[in-house]
């Protein structure tokens, strides 16, 4: 299927694929002069190292987590709070908000003596913001020496986010957006609705969050981002940034006009798809750390943008998309490469048979009301261990995710299978 967008039209210059007038293939005209945008950037980053716990760094975490509650350690001059990690799969989790890192250290699945998946560093907007490319690299590898020996970074996941003005998402988004994911949430302020599917689906009121997509895959999210600064507390930094934002009409003066919506669109990479994309792409060197992923970052959104899409109608981009898709710019044109995922590997021949008794095993637990815990320790011992580990390794899973699998496949089954009755 060759997807097709609207012609574009400058009508300053008259240039054909430029230009913010867009003519439909029936002769439907879409003017979207009036967008703009406001900010482009890397909103996340979650970086993951493995290696070899230093002695000294693990002890000075446990000291202070085992000095009871508000219990806080200073590393590398910065004061965390220290809570348990252990329901993102690590033993201890270290939290500065103000200065905008979450350290978890310590995988809680492997020994603190041995070689392993032990930190991932979780970085803040702001953090991102304030630092360049070479920076955040350096600074990150620092963080990660301090705790770790033999370190080796394993993977990266990215957020890019945009922002804009002058366009707001109609009621009927997700009957006409495209999507490999099976998963859809709507949320409209007041209620929520969540779906498996496009087909039949409806939305009652206008619709303030749309997500695409699962958090430990390739994630598409449209929401109204000048509602959420007020429910995160962030105001004053997005402001911050909005109204320096000028467009061709504005210059000098801003074009963030503050009494208007701002729309996020917002594309998650989890660190799995981006290793994927990298073994998949011919001619890409393999991403691991964010100076391996930032000349790639515009390359990675446009490739997002074309598998999960608005369409105007069947195999027709919508020009919002289109602007969307072709006019950001990371910092870096797109390589003239064409991104694809890796492949699957056939494995070893027993996958289905793997994947049927996981699921079969997580049903019967679910019947007889085991917790993760309960059911993690019997998947350890059925038999099944070695071969479900091989099978979730061929995807870049590992056990602190698989532990999620786990416990979401438990609550999956008691609250939308018969397993419950």
């Amino acid at each position: 299927m060759k997807l097709k967008d609207f012609e574009r039209i400058d009508i300053r210059t008259g240039e054909i694929n430029k230009g913010d007038l867009f003519i439909g293939p029936d002769g439907q005209q879409v003017d979207l002069s009036g967008v703009n945008v406001l900010l482009t950037g890397v909103d996340t980053i979650r970086q993951l190292f493995e290696g070899r716990l230093k002695p000294e760094a693990i002890a000075q975490v446990t000291t202070a987590y085992e000095s009871g509650l508000d219990a806080e350690v200073t590393v590398r001059g910065i004061t965390f709070r220290v809570q348990s990690g252990k329901r993102g799969g690590y033993r201890y989790l270290l939290q500065n908000r103000e200065y905008g890192l979450t350290l978890l250290v310590g995988s809680f699945y492997k020994d603190a003596d041995s070689h392993g998946a032990h930190l991932k560093i979780e970085c803040s907007p702001r953090w991102i913001y304030e630092r360049g490319t070479d920076q955040i690299h350096d600074e990150l590898a620092e963080w990660g020496m301090h705790f770790l020996d033999a370190i080796k970074p394993t993977g990266i996941a990215i957020h890019l986010a945009v922002d804009f003005q002058g366009w707001q998402p109609p009621q009927d988004l997700p009957q006409h957006f495209v999507t490999r994911a099976r998963t859809v949430s709507v949320h409209n302020g007041t209620s929520d609705l969540y779906f498996q599917g496009l087909q039949g689906s409806t939305v009652n009121g206008r619709g303030e969050t749309y997500t695409f997509g699962k958090a430990n895959s390739l994630q598409v999210c449209l929401y109204d981002k000048s509602k959420e600064i007020d429910v995160s507390d962030k105001r004053a930094f997005m402001e911050s940034i909005w109204e320096c934002a000028v467009s061709e009409d504005s210059f000098p003066e801003t074009c963030y006009d503050p009494d208007m919506p701002v729309w996020r669109l917002e594309v998650r990479f989890h660190h799995r798809i981006v290793n994927e994309i990298g073994q998949g792409t011919p001619g890409m060197d393999p991403i691991y750390t964010f100076a391996d992923a930032n000349k790639h970052l515009t390359g990675l959104w446009q490739y997002a943008l074309k598998g999960n899409r608005y369409e105007a109608k069947r195999e027709w981009v919508h020009p919002i998309w289109t602007k969307l898709r072709d006019d950001i710019n990371f910092g870096h044109n797109a390589p003239p490469i064409h991104y694809k995922r890796v492949k699957k590997e056939p494995g070893c021949g027993n996958e289905k048979n793997v994947s049927l008794a996981f699921g079969n095993l997580l049903s019967i637990y679910a019947r007889n009301h085991f917790n993760a815990k309960q059911a993690w320790d019997c998947l350890k011992r059925s038999g099944l261990w070695e071969d479900l580990c091989n099978y979730y390794r061929r995807r870049e899973i590992y056990e602190n995710e698989l532990y999620q699998l786990v416990r979401d496949g438990l609550i999956k089954r008691r609250l939308l299978s018969k397993v419950a009755a």
